[in-house]
């Protein structure tokens, strides 16, 4: 496969990601009244489970054994899981900056940390 197609792969499974995720922060914030950075954590980990299953079996069509890849992408994801925090924190909660903006923010941080870790650690077989 192509870089090319990974790319154009890697961006289709992170809009599907991204839309799943922001649903759930905007559930979780207008309709569950929680507090912004825990809706945004709650829904990053719903996220990272689809996301985890599209990118292993279309984006990265060779990817290692289930066993290395899964370790390798959770240690990918914790770290993302508290990029996405701390730029949730700082913004909405210290900086009062509006938490979608701020999400906005964190999803573009956290997606290129998770292409370059996928591209070239994670899924590589």
């Amino acid at each position: 496969m192509t870089f090319f197609t990974k790319v154009f792969r890697f961006g289709v499974v992170g809009v599907a990601t991204a839309l799943l995720h922001y649903g759930l922060l905007y559930v979780g914030v207008e309709a569950m009244q929680l507090n912004v950075t825990l809706a945004s954590s709650l829904g990053f980990v719903v996220a990272v489970i689809f996301n985890y299953l599209m990118h292993y079996s279309w984006t990265f069509t060779d990817p290692a054994p289930h066993g290395r890849t899964l370790r390798r992408y959770l240690l990918m994801i914790t770290f993302g899981f508290f990029i996405n925090a701390l730029v949730m924190y700082v913004g909405a909660d210290y900086l009062a900056m509006h938490y979608l903006l701020m999400q906005a923010l964190a999803l573009i941080v956290v997606i290129v940390w998770n292409f370059l870790l996928s591209n070239f650690w994670v899924f590589r077989g």
